[in-house]
């Protein structure tokens, strides 16, 4: 079975790299971008079937990412990640499809043990 493929979107380079690390000792392929423009290039060549997308990025905004990507991929999966539990921000990312969220900063425990089942539970109900 192929391993799970996963987009992380973060202006932030430590966090894409340090989640990068993270989810690729766990068995997960790991594409990792700063930019709404990386972040599109990568879904369109890659398919990652899952993205952690934060939902600020500088100059961007990460729901303009989340809409661009469900018109190149309507069955990616999308976890937002924000700084601020924003709840008109949460709001509008699940109106734009957006499967979950999470808060950040967060660390190697909340990863290993919140947003790998967040992960599991979407990968497991693709289809």
């Amino acid at each position: 079975m192929e391993a799970t493929r996963i987009l992380v979107v973060d202006d932030e380079e430590e966090i894409c790299e340090t989640s990068k690390r993270f989810l690729q000792r766990r068995g997960y392929i790991v594409y990792a971008a700063q930019t709404k423009q990386q972040a599109l290039k990568i879904i369109e060549d890659s398919r990652p079937q899952l993205m952690l997308l934060d939902i600020r990025l500088v100059n961007e905004s990460g729901l303009d990412v989340l809409k661009e990507a469900r018109e190149i991929d309507k069955n990616i999966k999308v976890i937002m990640v924000s700084a601020l539990e924003d709840e008109e921000s949460i709001r509008q990312a699940r109106a734009l499809g957006a499967n979950d969220y999470v808060t950040k900063p967060f660390t190697a425990q909340y990863l290993n043990d919140f947003i790998l089942q967040k992960i599991a539970g979407l990968v497991r109900h693709q289809g």
